[in-house]
């Protein structure tokens, strides 16, 4: 059978429009780049690569008042629809959002196709709540069950949300973790090497002070506001050569100036750009698993139920003590992913039982398809690095030397002197 596929909130950057503006590209992942590498890891796991497929791109602000022309493109042109969720099974959504219960499960009742839903989780912020189930949106739970009467059977993160789920009567699960933890294919395993003080540092998630490193990069992943101030910065022409870099702390400033933040509209550029550090450390879990699937070492220090129960399942290093450390030789040195090492294919034929279930095989080299490149940001270009520059020479004279440079004039105030010229 030919699959075609349609993605509902696939939260992935498929062309150039995608990255045109940050407004377009936080749109485009759903505020989270980790998003991405869910649908990205199914189409390889599918098809062996990323294709070029029919999507709603964000659920969220997705208008469904244009509802009809995608039914009717997925009843009559596709032959599977995959339902890309996160850990929509809580109290509160990120970013103040709540996916739009009512209107996707309308969405979804006119589907006559079948639902693919893999990487489904529950999230609890202050640790494992048995009661979870009875706090949750009736709404939320009536569009579980919708989906569960859509889908064969419904792939979760972990053991955690399996339990919630029962409690609401949804019964058809299986706890696979994440797609994306698979991406590499069956025969993935993750060397440990000895640590050197001369390893390279990632840090994901780290909105706190980050110590004066040579070796150390930051890797955003999300709109929040921390990583936002930097992102506009130094992945989109939102800086101008009056910048006032005093409005960061100076150490953040530091790690701007010397190009030590990274973030990513595409996967590959992410793989390979952590690919050449030892050591990821940080809240992040797609940070980590990305890393895993890239030969470098990675634990997760996030304490929420999202990051436990998929760490748990995968074997994942979980260390949420060292969630406001900067402890590196420490932590790496206490991991251990022998136990991941050990039980990642017994997991990855468990991933593989599931897509069988719902009607997919994992590709197998036989037939060949057209792949496509997402498109890639284009970080510290030469505005950000001629206004770094501007900003160092006369950061100093501060209090005598004031100038804006917009479209059309350059304006000087020097010693209280008014200057004004065509640029």
């Amino acid at each position: 059978m030919e699959i075609k596929p349609f993605f509902i909130n696939s939260n992935i950057c498929l062309n150039s429009n995608d990255i045109c503006s940050r407004e377009n590209f936080y749109n485009s992942i759903a505020g989270n780049i980790g998003n991405s590498y869910i649908t990205y890891a199914l189409s390889k796991a599918i098809f062996g690569g990323l294709i070029d497929f029919n999507h709603i791109q964000n659920i969220y602000t997705y208008d469904f008042n244009s509802q009809n022309k995608d039914i009717s493109t997925i009843n009559n042109e596709c032959s599977h629809v995959f339902l890309i969720l996160q850990d929509q099974i809580r109290i509160n959504e990120s970013y103040n959002l709540q996916l739009p219960f009512k209107q996707l499960s309308n969405f979804i009742e006119k589907i006559n196709k079948p639902v693919i839903v893999a990487g489904l989780g529950a999230n609890s912020f202050n640790g494992y709540d048995n009661n979870l189930h009875k706090k949750l949106n009736p709404e939320l739970i009536n569009f579980l069950k919708v989906v569960s009467e859509h889908t064969e059977v419904i792939g979760l993160r972990g053991n955690y949300t399996k339990e919630v789920l029962h409690k609401i009567g949804i019964n058809n699960t299986q706890v696979i973790g994440c797609p994306s933890f698979f991406e590499n294919g069956k025969d993935r395993i993750l060397i440990k090497k000895a640590y050197s003080p001369d390893f390279k540092i990632a840090l994901t998630g780290f909105p706190f002070p980050i110590p004066k490193n040579p070796n150390i990069k930051v890797y955003l992943q999300d709109k929040q506001d921390f990583e936002d101030k930097i992102t506009k910065i130094i992945a989109f022409d939102e800086i101008h050569f009056d910048y006032d870099f005093e409005s960061l702390p100076q150490n953040e400033y530091l790690l701007v100036k010397n190009e030590k933040y990274r973030i990513f509209s595409d996967i590959e550029s992410w793989k390979k750009s952590i690919s050449k550090m030892d050591f990821t450390y940080g809240s992040r879990l797609h940070g980590a698993i990305l890393s895993i699937n890239s030969g470098t070492c990675a634990i997760v220090t996030n304490s929420d139920t999202r990051a436990n129960e998929m760490c748990d399942f995968l074997k994942i290093p979980y260390m949420p003590k060292y969630l406001k450390t900067t402890e590196f030789q420490q932590a790496y040195e206490e991991c251990d992913f022998s136990e991941m090492n050990k039980n990642y294919p017994i997991l990855y034929k468990n991933y593989e039982n599931f897509l069988n279930k719902n009607g997919l095989k994992l590709y197998n080299g036989e037939e060949s398809y057209q792949y496509i490149k997402q498109p890639k940001l284009n970080l510290y270009n030469k505005k950000f690095r001629i206004c770094i520059r501007i900003y160092d020479s006369l950061k100093f004279m501060k209090p005598y030397f004031w100038y804006q440079w917009d479209d059309k004039r350059i304006k000087i105030t020097l010693f209280g002197i008014k200057i004004s010229f065509k640029k």
